[in-house]
């Protein structure tokens, strides 16, 4: 995860060391980025950076798996999936959108 400091793993869904919860400024500490890394968790956007800075960020070490983004309620959803999708296919980067108090589904 990164930029969601307070997040957690539920327990026993993970072991400790297949779970990190980091700030933006300290992603360069944690490349190259594992092999099995299979999922990152971003906001949305937050006070430092937003979703796009980070499938940038991502693309430029070659991640090619699922960057899940948590979004608020959001007044047209699908323009927002469309544009996250556009940068991220461009990375080879899978985007899912979820908002928060929805039931997790992106729809896609």
């Amino acid at each position: 995860m990164i930029g969601i400091p307070e997040a957690k793993a539920a327990e026993g869904s993970l072991r400790p060391e297949e779970f990190a919860s980091i700030e933006l400024e300290e992603f360069e500490s944690h490349l190259p980025l594992p092999a099995a890394l299979e999922l990152v968790v971003t906001p949305l956007f937050c006070k430092t950076f937003d979703a796009l800075e980070i499938i940038e960020k991502l693309g430029a070490q070659d991640f090619r798996k699922t960057l899940r983004v948590v979004a608020p309620r959001l007044p047209n959803r699908q323009v927002v999936l469309r544009e996250l999708r556009s940068h991220a296919a461009r990375q080879g980067i899978t985007i899912e959108l979820i908002e928060e108090g929805k039931d997790g589904s992106d729809g896609a």
